[in-house]
């Protein structure tokens, strides 16, 4: 009987709206046999995930995802099998939370300068322990009545060019490489579709990636085929899975995307070496 898995998971301790014991929950619902909580820049989710999966029979993969930027465009690293301790890795996701911080703080003054009154304390209370990111500002755009819905707070408001958005720290493609490495893990480039610049994956491969996500929930079948053969071209490993968010932003994609688990195996092998 096939098995499947899903290597791209968001849960509460970023901007998903499941906690991290409900993703794992719903993976065992869903029959997946394996899963990785890939947080954005945080793995504070990635042991009680763990511990939920061995009582359950779910493996759970500790990940992480890490923003970068190449060429002026927003890239994004996946991480798999990090040591979630590494000090390193720990004091690099404490720089990243105290910037997010600082970015939050600047989103919301921009919006009280367009009249728009909402406090920071309330952006805080909804991000709570997680790494907080313009969805929380959205979450409280909506629910004070400013936007209709979360994606009508970044249209309006947060997205890239709108008028509350404010850039964010980020690092080179191979300084997220380099971190994912040193904390013992393999870097994987994640949903290569949406960047819409193929031309720039030879040259982050140069900068040490271990593997392509070839299978997303925005990957049409056409994608699938053309970064799968990428992968195999360049010697890569072929990651995927469904960047599920939680049901609260939208519908819970989780299981949508058939991802084998041939694709873990081959990780695992790879680590092995």
């Amino acid at each position: 009987m096939a098995s499947y898995i899903d290597l791209h998971l968001h849960s509460t301790q970023s901007d998903g709206t499941f906690s991290p014991m409900q993703v794992v929950q719903r993976a065992a619902e869903l029959g997946l046999s394996a899963i990785s909580l890939t947080d954005h820049d945080s793995v504070a989710g990635v042991q009680e995930a763990q511990n939920v999966g061995q009582n359950i029979g779910v493996e759970v993969i500790p990940g992480i995802e890490l923003s970068a930027q190449e060429a002026g465009i927003d890239i994004h690293i996946l991480g798999y099998f990090i040591d979630p301790v590494n000090s390193d890795l720990l004091a690099y996701l404490q720089k990243f939370q105290d910037a997010r911080h600082n970015r939050a703080k600047k989103i919301v003054a921009r919006l009280n300068r367009l009249g728009v009154r909402i406090t920071m304390a309330h952006v805080l209370l909804k991000a709570g322990d997680a790494a907080i990111g313009r969805p929380h500002v959205a979450d409280v755009l909506v629910e004070e009545g400013f936007v209709f819905s979360h994606d009508h707070a970044f249209q309006k408001y947060l997205g890239y060019g709108k008028p509350a958005y404010q850039p964010k720290f980020v690092l080179t493609p191979s300084e997220a490489v380099e971190v994912i490495h040193a904390a013992g893990g393999l870097a994987s480039l994640a949903h290569p579709v949406l960047y819409r610049r193929d031309a720039l994956i030879p040259n982050l491969i140069k900068q040490g990636l271990d593997g392509i996500e070839v299978m997303h929930v925005k990957h049409a079948h056409a994608d699938v085929r053309r970064y799968s053969d990428m992968a195999k071209h360049y010697g890569l490993l072929s990651t995927g899975g469904s960047d599920c968010h939680g049901d609260g932003r939208g519908q819970a994609v989780m299981g949508t995307v058939r991802v084998p688990s041939a694709f873990l195996d081959a990780m695992k092998e790879k680590l092995a070496q």
